[in-house]
């Protein structure tokens, strides 16, 4: 037998897989306007193809098309009305065009199928940050509506809580900013009088109002924020050491209507105390406003999330971190926080939100898809979820501008990450064995042995 020679023979086949697989996240996002133009044309010819339609719908959704991709996603589920990886595109796309009602409605529809425990997870997760969206394009809209909304006299039931400003030197007590403010919301939500603004809300239009710290406690900042949000009360505080171990805690409330101090509150203990002080300032503000209460709320108002400071601490970290938008953080010092208190239910409840966020967060969206797509049950019969129903029938007549050419948009999806999924979809891998590798970008080394 002839000896061979020992040699390497290395096949790039980024290119061809890439052809073969132009409905994965990758292949979309470098079709070229003319390889687009080319799918639209095959639509053309098979209007109602589902796996043409996906394919581009895929294509339009990495191009920020987000209303073409609707489009294309509602004649795959009108002809595969159980093709979760369709509703999954559908609700990234509701995303893209800022409709998040009918994105919500499909992830929630998406979870009422029962999914497994990754899936289940991952939908959790998007519902979380698509939530921090929808607050912060809230922001953005009562900001551009703010000469309407000053107009209007906010309801005087309605409290909104500005995170406290630390105004010491001691920066590992800083996130005490927000867990302070967290507190406060908490123990005036057990007033059935009144009516309290999420805190993420709040801060959703701080941050998109660039409000500087000292602007936190400024009443004529406070009387703004209250119009923007429709709160006729605004509670606006500040912190600091005292001597020696103690902890100095102040605290107004302003009345937006007319930028007035309606109360004050103060009081000074040691660290430690940290839980009696504020309870101390609720219950000053709140009899200074004449709001009464009953012996149920005021117990209500007592009662401590946690008797671990420390715990606390985290758990203020943590919010500091999911403001940032870092759920990664968030969720480390959340479940922290909780392993120090298991009773701490608002840390163990956002140690799992925040967790299922940074997942939902750190996949690709074609990965979620196909991770979705193969872990929800279908609905028997074939019939599509009535979120979807509800959403297509919703977002039907919606337009969203597009000032941009196909060659601008192509490849300028900034979620877009190269394909990480083990394989390909048999609808769009052309050539390629049913569930074999997707080989995205792989060398491929074979070598002659003797």
């Amino acid at each position: 037998m002839r000896p061979f020679r020992l040699g390497v023979f290395v096949t790039l086949v980024l290119g061809a897989t890439l052809a073969a697989c132009a409905g994965g996240a990758v292949g979309t996002t470098q079709l070229s306007p003319a390889d687009l133009s080319a799918l639209e044309a095959q639509r053309t010819q098979h209007p109602t193809d589902p796996d043409l339609n996906l394919r581009l719908a895929k294509a339009y959704y990495a191009a920020n098309r987000f209303a073409d991709a609707r489009k294309a996603l509602g004649v795959v589920l009108t002809q595969q009305p159980n093709n979760r990886v369709a509703e999954t595109y559908l609700g990234l796309s509701y995303e893209g065009m800022e409709q998040f009602d009918s994105a919500r409605t499909i992830y929630t529809s998406l979870l009422a199928t029962k999914p497994s425990g990754e899936v289940g997870r991952l939908l959790n997760g998007r519902l979380t940050l698509l939530a921090r969206k929808e607050l912060h394009a809230s922001a953005r809209a009562s900001l551009a509506r703010e000469t309407e909304l000053s107009r209007t006299p906010p309801d005087p039931n309605t409290v909104a809580v500005f995170p406290f400003r630390y105004t010491g030197q001691d920066t590992t007590l800083r996130p005490l900013e927000r867990g302070l403010a967290a507190l406060v919301v908490s123990d005036l939500s057990h007033v059935r009088r009144l009516r309290l603004v999420e805190r993420e809300r709040l801060q959703a239009l701080i941050d998109e109002m660039k409000l500087a710290a000292s602007g936190r406690v400024d009443p004529a900042t406070g009387a703004r924020s209250g119009h923007l949000v429709g709160a006729g009360q605004v509670v606006q505080g500040q912190f600091q050491e005292a001597p020696g171990t103690n902890i100095r805690l102040d605290a107004t409330m302003v009345r937006a209507g007319d930028a007035q101090i309606a109360a004050t509150g103060s009081g000074r203990d040691a660290l430690s105390q940290l839980f009696d002080l504020e309870k101390s300032v609720v219950f000053q503000l709140l009899t200074k406003t004449g709001v009464p209460i009953s012996p149920a709320e005021s117990i209500a108002i007592s009662e401590r999330p946690t008797r671990d400071l420390q715990a606390f601490l985290l758990y203020s970290r943590g919010l500091e971190s999911q403001d940032k938008g870092d759920f990664r953080a968030a969720g480390a010092d959340f479940k922290a926080a909780a392993q120090r208190d298991p009773t701490f239910q608002a840390a163990v409840q956002q140690s799992q939100s925040s967790e299922a966020a940074s997942s939902a967060s750190g996949t690709p969206d074609n990965t979620l898809a196909a991770v979705i797509g193969g872990g929800t049950g279908a609905p028997s019969g074939g019939v599509p979820t009535t979120g979807t129903t509800q959403a297509l029938q919703q977002g039907i007549n919606t337009t969203v501008p597009s000032g941009t050419t196909i060659s601008d948009q192509v490849g300028s999806n900034p979620t877009s990450q190269p394909r990480t999924d083990p394989v390909c979809e048999a609808a769009n891998c052309q050539g390629l064995p049913k569930g074999g590798p997707a080989l995205i970008g792989t060398i491929i080394i074979i070598i002659k042995r003797p």
